[in-house]
C-alpha cells in the first residue's frame, strides 16, 4: 500500500516539519537555562516563534494554520484546555479558603515538631495538590504556608523544602483531578477500539506502587527532617495557624469521592466547587466579594472564578500552542516518520525494549523543558502513543510510564528544574522580608526530595521486570480464552 503523502510540504527538506518542534525545545531551554525564567509565559513565546518559523519554511502555506488549529480542533484537546479552566477555579477556592493554615493549626495542637512536621509538611501538600489538580500550582501554593513555620518548629531547610516537592507529586499521583494523569489518559488510545485510557484502571494499577514510594520517602523525612534545624519563636507560627481552615476538606472529600465513583472530572468538579463555596461561605472562611467583587477603579473584576479561570490562562493557551506544534510535526509526516524508525530498530520488537524508549524519550523531553510535566507529555504523547499500540503496550501501561518519568529525577534537575528554581526564588524573596528564614539550595533540594527520587528507581523496576505490563484481568482472560480454544 502506498504510504499517504504529508498534508503539509517543507522547503529542502521534510525535516522542516520539525523545526518548530526543535526551536521550541530550544528557547524554552534557553529560558529556563540561560536566563534562570520559570514561567509558561516563557514557553507560550517559544511556541509562537516556533510556529511563525516552521510557517515561513512551508511551501503550501495556505494549509499551515488550519493544520495548526485543527491541533485544537479535536475533541480530547478541546476538553482538557476546559478542564484546566474548571481546575483553576477550584485551587483558588481551596487557597482562598486557607486550607493551609487549617494544617498550621492542626501541627500546633498534635504537638508536631522537627522532622514530624516534615512528615506532615509532605502529607498536606499532598492533601493540597490533590486538590489543586497541577503539581506547579500547588508548589507555588504550599512553599509560603509551610516553609516560615516549618523552619520555626525546627525543621531542616533542604528537608523541608524536598518534602513539599515531593508531597506536591505524590498527592498529584493520587488524584484522579491531576491534569497530568488526564492528559496522559486522553492521549492514550487503544489500538483495537481507538478509545483511550480509563482513568480509573490507571490509578488502581500504580497506586500500590505510589503508596510504597510515598511511605519510603515518610520514613527517610522522620529520621533525617531535623538535622540541621532550631527552633524557633512560637509567637511568630501562631499567625500561620487558623483552624477553620480545615472545613475546606470536605470539598477535597466530595470531589475525590465523586471522581472515584463516576470516574468523570467535570461531575467531581461542579459538585466540588458548589460544596466548597458553600462550606466556605457559612464558616466565615470568605465572603461573597471574595466569590465576586468589581473594582470601580481600575475596571477590573476581581473573585475567585474570574482569578482562579485567569491564572489557569498561561497553562491553557501553552497546551493550545503545543497542539499547534504537534500537529505540524503530523500534518508534515515526521512524527510518523521518527515512529517509524523506532520501531524498525530491534530494541522495540520486544515490549520491555519499547517502554524503555518510553522511559527514555519522557525523561530526555521533561528534562529539555525544565521539569514542566504537562507541557512534556503533551510533546511525546502522540509518539508514545503510536510506539506503545505497535508494540501492544496497553494505554493504561503507557499512561503509567508517561506519568512516573515526567515526575522522578526528571522534574527535579537542579539546574533547571521549574520546581526547583521555582522554590529556591520563592524561599528568596521571604528571606528578604524575614531575616530568620534561611536559604536553601538547588541541589540539595534535589538531594532531598526523596519520593521523586525513590520513584526513579521504581521506573527502572517497571521496565526491567515487566510487573504490572500484563493486568491480571487481561491474563485471567487470556487463559480462558486459551481455555475455550483447547
Amino acid at each position: 500500500m502506498k504510504a499517504e503523502e504529508p498534508k503539509l510540504k517543507f522547503w529542502g527538506s521534510p525535516a522542516f516539519a520539525m523545526l518548530p518542534f526543535g526551536l521550541y525545545i530550544l528557547l524554552g531551554g534557553i529560558f529556563s537555562v540561560g536566563y534562570h525564567y520559570y514561567s509558561m509565559k516563557g514557553l507560550i513565546f517559544a511556541a509562537v516563534i516556533s510556529l511563525l518559523a516552521g510557517f515561513f519554511v512551508c511551501r503550501n502555506k495556505g494549509k499551515y494554520w488550519d493544520s495548526v488549529v485543527h491541533g485544537l480542533a479535536q475533541y480530547g484537546n478541546s476538553r482538557l484546555i476546559f478542564i484546566f479552566l474548571i481546575i483553576g477555579i477550584f485551587s483558588k477556592m481551596m487557597n482562598t479558603g486557607k486550607i493551609g493554615n487549617g494544617f498550621i493549626w492542626l501541627s500546633l495542637n498534635l504537638g508536631i515538631r522537627g522532622s514530624a512536621f516534615v512528615v506532615f509538611s509532605f502529607l498536606a501538600s499532598a492533601v493540597i495538590s490533590m486538590g489543586a489538580g497541577a503539581p506547579i500550582a500547588a508548589l507555588f501554593a504550599v512553599i509560603p504556608i509551610f516553609y516560615p513555620p516549618g523552619i520555626l518548629l525546627g525543621a531542616s531547610p533542604a528537608m523541608l523544602t524536598g518534602a513539599l516537592i515531593s508531597g506536591i507529586f505524590f498527592g498529584d499521583a493520587l488524584s484522579p483531578s491531576s491534569q497530568v494523569i488526564n492528559t496522559t489518559v486522553m492521549i492514550q488510545h487503544d489500538k483495537a477500539t481507538g478509545k483511550p485510557a480509563e482513568l480509573l484502571a490507571t490509578l488502581r494499577q500504580r497506586t500500590p506502587y505510589i503508596l510504597l514510594a510515598g511511605a519510603a520517602a515518610m520514613v527517610i523525612f522522620f529520621i533525617f527532617g531535623a538535622q540541621g534545624g532550631t527552633m524557633g519563636d512560637m509567637a511568630q507560627i501562631e499567625t500561620f495557624s487558623q483552624a477553620k481552615g480545615l472545613l475546606m476538606l470536605i470539598p477535597i472529600a466530595v470531589l475525590l469521592a465523586i471522581c472515584f465513583k463516576t470516574g468523570n472530572l467535570f461531575v467531581g468538579l461542579s459538585f466540588a466547587i458548589v460544596t466548597g463555596l458553600v462550606v466556605g461561605l457559612l464558616g466565615g472562611l470568605f465572603t461573597f466579594s471574595d466569590i465576586v467583587s468589581i473594582d470601580y477603579a481600575t475596571s477590573g473584576l476581581k473573585g475567585m472564578i474570574f482569578e482562579g479561570i485567569y491564572g489557569m490562562l498561561d497553562v491553557a493557551v501553552s497546551t493550545i500552542l503545543l497542539y499547534g506544534l504537534i500537529a505540524v510535526a503530523v500534518d508534515g509526516g515526521m512524527l510518523e516518520k521518527c515512529c517509524n524508525w523506532i520501531l524498525s530498530r530491534k530494541f522495540t520488537s520486544t515490549k520491555r525494549g519499547a517502554e524503555a524508549v518510553l522511559m527514555g524519550g519522557t525523561i530526555v523531553i521533561n528534562i529539555l523543558l525544565a521539569g514542566c510535566v504537562l507541557p512534556s507529555i503533551l510533546m511525546f504523547g502522540d509518539m508514545a502513543d503510536r510506539i506503545g499500540q505497535e508494540s501492544g503496550i496497553s494505554p493504561e501501561r503507557r499512561s503509567i510510564l508517561l506519568t512516573a518519568n515526567a515526575t522522578n529525577f526528571s522534574s527535579i534537575i537542579p539546574i533547571n528544574s521549574a520546581f526547583v528554581m521555582g522554590s529556591v526564588t520563592i524561599i528568596n524573596e521571604m528571606v528578604q522580608n524575614h531575616s530568620y528564614l534561611p536559604h536553601v539550595t538547588p541541589f540539595a533540594i534535589f538531594c532531598c526530595s526523596f519520593y521523586c527520587l525513590i520513584l526513579t528507581g521504581i521506573c527502572v523496576f517497571w521496565v526491567a521486570t515487566g510487573i504490572g505490563r500484563e493486568p491480571k484481568a487481561c491474563k485471567k482472560l487470556d487463559k480462558m480464552t486459551a481455555t475455550n480454544h483447547v
